[in-house]
């Protein structure tokens, strides 16, 4: 096997390796490690079961669950009866009915980090592509690390041993989840209180932990004053200079670590089909 840098601010390809057979003690080892130093890893041309991504997942961690087994919500409706409960679907396509066989659309998926709505968040997100489309789709992954070190002091200051609430509402996609009522005031809204700056728990390092925009508030600060420090953190850390953009293929399969990254994926066409698959590690409470 080899690593093979993005050489922007995070990503990595890992090359050399099947991972529709069994992984030995040494490649965990080497893929678990290059996960930590690179915080998204990339597997080209996989052909991989449901079972496979179950399997792999654990390369990373204890299984995880999807959102909606997170949020106590039950198996989403539309779900196909031979589909595990700890897979899920991002898709756009729909049945013959009309009915979608998976999440999120063909929508934009905006900056967010993975079920960090709940109290201990997953660690690794695991998607695999099965359909692509040429246009639209990518997905874009942002180093927490580095936007944390790289933060202005006063702004530093300003985040200090405080925590902000992870909504509950809304998806990635800015589509509120039907078992919750609108919020008009983001400091009621229903969600998770985490600290705005958090330690990986395998490295050590401090990062930034900040969710989701939508709905974002830190705690103790009026909602003014919340509003404006949020938009600041945003607007630093959301710099190109902490981004990887990953243009997929059919067969990619993309690890990364929610503790330390955001990521969002760019609309396409809604005549264009795409499909994924994913499965998640469990993590741990955010310190």
């Amino acid at each position: 096997m080899d690593v093979i840098p993005t050489g922007r601010a995070l990503g990595a390809e890992i090359t050399g390796i099947d991972l529709s057979k069994d992984v030995s003690a040494a490649q965990r080892d080497f893929i678990f490690n290059a996960w930590i130093e690179h915080l998204v890893v990339l597997f080209r041309g996989q052909s991989l079961s449901f079972a496979d991504l179950l399997r792999l997942r654990e390369l990373f961690g204890p299984p995880g669950q999807a959102a909606n087994q997170l949020l106590g919500l039950g198996r989403k409706k539309y779900l196909p009866d031979g589909l595990p409960d700890d897979v899920a679907i991002i898709s756009n396509i729909t049945d013959a009915q009309g009915k979608p066989i998976g999440a999120l659309g063909d929508g934009e998926a905006y900056w967010h980090t993975d079920s960090s709505f709940t109290e201990t968040p997953i660690s690794a997100s695991l998607l695999h592509s099965i359909e692509v489309t040429e246009q639209g789709g990518e997905t874009a992954f942002l180093n927490m690390y580095r936007a944390y070190e790289d933060m202005p002091a006063g702004l530093a200051a300003r985040i200090n041993g405080k925590y902000v609430n992870h909504s509950k509402v809304h998806n990635s996609a800015g589509v509120r989840r039907p078992e919750f009522a609108d919020v008009t005031d983001p400091s009621k809204a229903p969600g998770v209180k985490h600290p705005i700056v958090r330690t990986h728990p395998v490295t050590r390092r401090k990062c930034l932990y900040l969710g989701r925009r939508l709905n974002s508030y830190i705690f103790d600060l009026s909602l003014a004053e919340s509003e404006e420090v949020l938009d600041g953190i945003w607007a630093h850390t959301c710099q190109d200079k902490y981004v990887w953009e990953h243009k997929w293929r059919v067969g990619d399969l993309l690890v990364w670590d929610n503790r330390c990254t955001m990521h969002h994926r760019n609309a396409f066409a809604p005549n264009a089909r795409r499909l994924m698959h994913k499965s998640t590690t469990a993590g741990e409470p955010v310190v």
